[in-house]
């Protein structure tokens, strides 16, 4: 397990991710104003780390995206496009260092930690988190989507996860 992996091509999946945004327009549960989520992170610390840990929830919270202050959670994304990569990758990159939502990640910690792991600076390995059945935030959660809404999103989110699972190659997976 080195350290040499290097920074992933982000480029066709940041455009799969704002496809399947752009597609979930029409669903009256995708959050709005929004950007799609291909991941939480520091992306260059945990292509450096000793050990890569992927956390895995089912898409974005709403909460990523409060009503009053939309982009607080991703203020470098504020008036970012699927033209602007490296800022959007930025604004991803920089979430755990600037309001991230501590109250549901906080769960992995003890998990990471015992890894040696944080999504925090200051650990040996930094951990990413990700998605696996959308990069689009929903208002309401997953658990009371339709069918329908779920089908939609699922199916440009499952083989966007997958590529993106090949693309980081974790050597540690946890599911939520």
């Amino acid at each position: 397990m080195g350290s040499n992996a290097q920074i992933p091509r982000l480029g066709p999946l940041v455009a799969q991710a704002w496809r399947a945004f752009e597609r979930a327009g029409r669903l009256p549960s995708r959050v709005s104003p929004a950007i799609p989520i291909l991941f939480f992170g520091d992306i260059d610390a945990y292509c450096r780390s000793p050990v890569r840990m992927l956390t895995v929830g089912l898409n974005p919270s709403l909460e990523e995206f409060p009503a009053r202050k939309p982009f607080r959670r991703f203020p470098v994304a504020a008036s970012v496009t699927a033209d602007d990569r490296d800022r959007y990758v930025k604004a991803l990159s920089a979430y755990f260092r600037t309001d991230p939502y501590h109250t549901w990640f906080r769960h992995f910690e003890p998990l990471l930690n015992g890894a040696r792991s944080n999504y925090y600076p200051g650990w040996p390995s930094t951990a990413l988190h990700t998605d696996i059945c959308s990069p689009v935030a929903t208002n309401p959660t997953w658990s009371r989507l339709s069918n329908s809404d779920r089908a939609t999103l699922e199916v440009y989110g499952l083989p966007l996860w997958h590529s993106l699972l090949e693309a980081l190659r974790p050597h540690v997976v946890v599911l939520s």
